[in-house]
């Protein structure tokens, strides 16, 4: 899985990274501190030991704790189109594979915990499945789950590091970013997830990714090279 070296990064107390995304998919281990992670996927408690697994162009947040954070990362390969949490069953060992043995981080996922993910309220699941099913107004979904639509913007927010609009159209972008590498037309792609039209399409995937459709979709191979997809800004 492993496609390069490996970097760490520190960050202090109190500090944020607003919502962000990676143009290659990275896997990040936590050596010190605490962070909260937060995107479309739910919030992801990272403590010494947590290892998450982002696919490219995942979009997230980080909050860290009162001790900051140092957390050491690695490119894999680009073929990763979910998000993947776990908990390594010995520190050292973990950042050993990290460091110095790469090779073997396919094994090292497999071995590990499964991570405690956050304890979310009922209405979320039905919540953001209404959101990725269709165009119901959001104040329209949270009136039928019991929950004004001002607490249901506020705690989505809190949850998910973006509001209820911005996350519909994350699942739409992640749902034609999933059939890119099909023999679908860019117009059936743009239908099937959710889009107005091609052009809708083609502004968002803009705005994410830096590249038109057509563009990132000549990047994407059967087994994606990184080094062939567009930066971003």
């Amino acid at each position: 899985m492993s496609q390069g070296l490996s970097y760490e990064t520190r960050h202090r107390a109190g500090d944020a990274l607003s919502t962000h995304r990676h143009a290659t998919a990275y896997a990040a281990l936590t050596l010190a501190g605490c962070y909260l992670e937060r995107s479309a996927d739910g919030p992801v408690a990272c403590a010494p030991g947590t290892m998450i697994v982002h696919p490219a162009f995942h979009a997230h947040g980080n909050r860290f704790g009162h001790l900051g954070a140092r957390v050491i990362n690695i490119p894999v390969s680009a073929t990763v189109n979910t998000l993947t949490v776990c908990q390594a069953h010995h520190l050292g060992e973990a950042l050993d594979v990290f460091r110095n043995a790469p090779a073997l981080l396919d094994e090292l996922l497999r071995a590990a915990r499964p991570h405690q993910r956050h304890a979310l309220a009922d209405w979320h699941a039905p919540f953001l499945e209404a959101l990725r099913a269709g165009d119901e107004p959001v104040g329209t979904i949270a009136t039928r789950l019991g929950v004004s639509a001002a607490h249901a913007s506020r705690s989505i927010q809190a949850a998910y590091g973006m509001s209820p609009q911005l996350l519909r159209r994350e699942y739409r972008w992640r749902s034609a970013l999933a059939m890119l590498p099909t023999t679908r037309s860019l117009a059936d792609i743009a239908a099937l997830a959710g889009f107005a039209d091609q052009s809708h399409l083609t502004r968002v995937t803009r705005s994410i990714s830096g590249a038109s459709p057509a563009a990132l979709r000549r990047g994407i191979k059967c087994v994606q090279d990184p080094a062939t997809v567009p930066p971003v800004e």
